[in-house]
């Protein structure tokens, strides 16, 4: 090995926390605000901190990793690195996230080898822990905690009657909420027992055991606040403050009930099955190192490097091209009037969009056409044409009545092979309405929201972030889906006159 690997073998894992930073700046704000936001993951200021103690422990054996490439850490390191690329222009935040320590533990893989994910590998993937995966966890441990509890009210003689997440008493209704599910005290019981764990055990058994009794002990302890709080609330006649307040208690339950018996548990397994060796001795005795070359570590960090990178280097293009996109209403022909600009069927439900056009068309037979287009010219985070907060109509002033795919008889220039059709009741006058829908991405046109936040993703890694939302609105004869016939005839006669 020459003077050059030598060097980079030796300090190159320090140089390494710039790099892991910058090539994750995005994601590592995502995380932050994640923990700072949500009650759910504030916990994750407690697992970073532990990841950072962990890795500082094992400061020895990082500082005597060599360098002894990887090709099938490097291959998958350049497949991860794709789909995180996606990810970003997609935004798809918990895909992002995710990737972080799967990536970051694929990158020392493929430079320093299999000793890289023995020596670090166990801290770093303890992000997952803080990583937003768990939510949809939250309706299972509702049922459980629903259903237990039950059980419970029964032994102590407490008449209950179950609705789904209700739980009613004769002096009240109790609501198992998310924040009730009990997946915050499972996500630091698993946490604190993994910690612990690879803090102190060398047995990847021994870990998992652990972990597995901490799992159950926050469940139970989540399962007797619950408990708790609903006695209070019928042995009060619910005048006691913890049905309002009950966040300390669940803290105070949680630490006799999961961390005080974790804390004896975790020593009496540790004493059975101690090992001698410390941690330092796991990591000696390794193969041999054969591809040395400095050029590993080079190429592996391109490969963390790229994805950030790629925004900016069409970031020109993208300005550029978002700046001279002006979509307009089409133009009325002698069959039609319009458009007409004040006078509106139905408004969508979209936020921070950069254009908005709405117009009424009129045929010569008096029947009714609206167009509206709202588009973004630079998809950015919570600046998207298709999120979660986007919905095609208010909730609080129509009903749904029915959606379906629609496919068109003809093949339109405006309107592409299948729109999305949704019928609407107004909760006022149960008058109905009647949308086609479809998206238009970077001149692309479709009715699915996965194809267009997949061609969107690929568009904007290309420069070209537009995206809009194209909708014709129509009132229906009468109450019926059949009465929305002659409407739909209406938009086809439309959409031909826009050829």
């Amino acid at each position: 090995m020459g003077s050059a690997s030598r060097l980079i073998s030796q300090y190159f894992w320090l140089l390494s926390v710039p790099l892991l930073i910058f090539g994750f700046w995005a994601e590592w704000q995502d995380f932050v605000l994640l923990w700072h936001d949500s009650i759910i993951y504030s916990h994750g200021f407690l697992v970073l901190a532990g990841i950072l103690f962990l890795l500082y422990s094992r400061r020895q054996g990082l500082a005597n990793l060599t360098i002894k490439g990887s090709p099938l850490a490097l291959f998958l390191l350049a497949g991860a690195s794709v789909v995180l690329l996606f990810a970003q222009a997609a935004d798809v935040r918990f895909v992002r996230l995710i990737l972080v320590p799967v990536l970051i533990v694929l990158w020392g893989w493929s430079i320093w080898g299999r000793a890289f994910p023995r020596v670090a590998g166990g801290p770093i993937m303890l992000l997952l822990y803080a990583a937003p995966i768990w939510d949809d966890l939250s309706p299972l441990l509702q049922h459980i905690t629903v259903y237990v509890n039950d059980i419970l009210l029964q032994f102590v003689d407490i008449q209950a009657t179950i609705k789904e997440f209700f739980i009613v008493l004769d002096v009240g209704t109790f609501y198992v909420a998310g924040g009730c599910s009990g997946v915050r005290y499972l996500m630091v019981g698993l946490f604190l027992a993994t910690f612990y764990g690879q803090l102190y055990y060398r047995s990847h058994l021994l870990t998992l055991l652990l972990v597995i009794i901490a799992g159950i002990l926050s469940m139970l302890a989540n399962w007797l606040r619950v408990f708790g709080v609903i006695a209070a609330g019928h042995y009060t006649n619910m005048e006691t403050s913890l049905i309002e307040n009950h966040e300390v208690f669940g803290w105070v339950i949680f630490i006799f009930f999961t961390l005080i018996p974790l804390f004896f548990i975790s020593s009496k397994l540790e004493n059975h099955f101690r090992n001698e060796e410390g941690n330092a001795k796991a990591f000696q005795e390794l193969p041999q190192p054969r591809y040395t070359s400095a050029t590993w570590p080079v190429i592996s960090s391109l490969l963390i490097l790229w994805p950030p990178l790629v925004p900016l280097v069409v970031d020109a293009k993208t300005k550029r091209v978002s700046e001279s996109w002006h979509p307009t209403l089409v133009e009325a022909n002698s069959d039609w009037r319009g458009p007409l600009r004040h006078a509106n069927i139905w408004q969508p439900e979209y936020q921070n969009f950069d254009i908005e056009l709405s117009g009424l068309y009129v045929s010569s037979d008096l029947r009714q056409v609206q167009l509206h287009i709202t588009g973004y010219r630079s998809q950015t985070q919570n600046k998207e044409l298709v999120q979660f907060g986007n919905k095609l109509f208010n909730q609080k002033e129509w009903q749904l009545v029915s959606t379906t795919k629609r496919h068109l008889v003809h093949r339109y220039a405006a309107a592409p092979k299948r729109v999305n059709e949704t019928i609407i009741r107004h909760l006022s006058d149960d008058s109905q309405v009647i949308l086609w829908s479809w998206y238009d991405v970077g001149g692309v046109l479709t009715d699915s929201k996965i194809e267009a936040k997949i061609t969107g993703a690929l568009n904007k890694i290309l420069g070209d972030s537009r995206g809009a939302l194209w909708v014709l609105a129509g009132r229906c004869d009468g109450d019926n889906d059949s009465d929305c016939e002659q409407q739909r005839a209406v938009f086809n006669r439309f959409l031909a006159n826009t050829e």
